[in-house]
């Protein structure tokens, strides 16, 4: 059988998705015309961004006093039947406006389904991997092959990568494998190993160019350990895998200095950034996040609002690469 959960949220009140099922509610100021929003996401899959995704939703619209009705369907994990039963339902009842945080394993799926009179945004979905597009739908994944692309720009012909296996590990795996001409060297580095004096320990590293497709603690130590050890690339890359603050407590600065990443996140309005913040997301480093505020502005006023400087175009969210370092103090983009 269908296992679909839905919560209703009444367009006086505000819904915060917590793991624990619990639900908090929060007034709001009611004003404007009320818009219906249903959010369908498979809490055994992606429950870490849900929360904050929705909260990021609940933000935009305290920030705009935007009156609405929220409908939650947690349809528990990506089986076909519920996710079906999930749109079904939706439609019926009334939400043409959906945001369904699922992952790009299940895109075929959604593809395959009736969602015509809905708009869908989907904030963990890019439209180059789709083979069919449908219209009515917007995808909002950033792009980490740009990413790489603009990375790669600062590579010499001695390319190394490390990297950890994951789905996303891999995934960047694969995309620099194809897109990096010359790789001389790959190394894997063990989720539950803190150790690598014999990882870098390796003078095929001086002078590469180091690619870091690593989560930030293992990125961390990483930086710390070439250091210590005295072997220095002449360049360490690494995507929107590692933009994060911790980064900057969690190394020195010296570790870093040779350390370029790349972000898609744009700046926003900073009175709008900090009421997000205040329902418990973080548009200022989530991507997820960020792609969500992206989605849930483009519903309400499509490009209309210049709180916003990324957009939608042609069913897609354009995003743009910047390349940054870090100080003692932050990131800095280069020009």
């Amino acid at each position: 059988g269908t296992q679909i959960k839905p919560v209703i949220v009444s367009k006086d009140k505000a819904l915060i998705v917590d793991d624990s099922k619990a639900l908090e509610e929060i007034e709001i100021i009611e004003n404007t015309i009320p818009m219906k929003l249903a959010f369908i996401y498979p809490s055994k899959l992606v429950s870490k961004y849900a929360k904050s995704s929705m909260n990021t939703v609940l933000g935009y619209f305290d920030y705009k006093k935007i009156k609405y009705e929220i409908k939650v369907f947690d349809t528990l994990n990506e089986d076909v039947l519920n996710i079906e039963n999930a749109f079904l339902s939706a439609k019926e009842q009334g939400y043409e406006n959906i945001i369904a945080l699922f992952t790009p394993n299940t895109m075929q799926v959604i593809h395959s389904i009736d969602t015509s009179d809905l708009r869908v945004y989907l904030p963990l979905a890019s439209k180059r991997n789709i083979e069919f597009i449908n219209e009515n739908f917007i995808y909002g994944a950033i792009s980490y092959e740009d990413q790489i692309k603009k990375l790669l720009e600062y590579s010499s012909s001695n390319n190394i990568m490390f990297y950890q296996s994951s789905f996303l590990g891999n995934k960047l795996k694969t995309l620099y494998e194809t897109i990096s001409p010359d790789v001389k060297l790959i190394k894997e580095i063990k989720k539950k190993k803190n150790d690598f004096k014999d990882i870098v320990k390796d003078n095929r590293l001086k002078n590469s160019t180091l690619f870091l497709n690593t989560p930030i603690v293992k990125t961390s130590i990483l930086l710390s350990q070439l250091r210590s050890y005295d072997i220095q690339p002449k360049v360490i890359l690494s995507t929107q895998i590692n933009y994060n603050p911790k980064i900057l407590t969690l190394t020195q600065v010296k570790d870093r200095s040779n350390f370029v990443l790349a972000n898609s996140i744009d700046k926003v309005d900073d009175s709008l950034r900090d009421t997000i913040s205040t329902f418990g997301a973080d548009i200022q480093y989530n991507w997820v996040d960020y792609s969500t505020l992206v989605g849930i502005n483009y519903l309400y006023d499509e490009n209309e609002s210049s709180l916003i400087q990324t957009h939608v175009l042609d069913n897609e969210v354009i995003y743009e690469t910047r390349l940054l370092i870090t100080t003692a103090y932050g990131f800095l983009e280069i020009k």
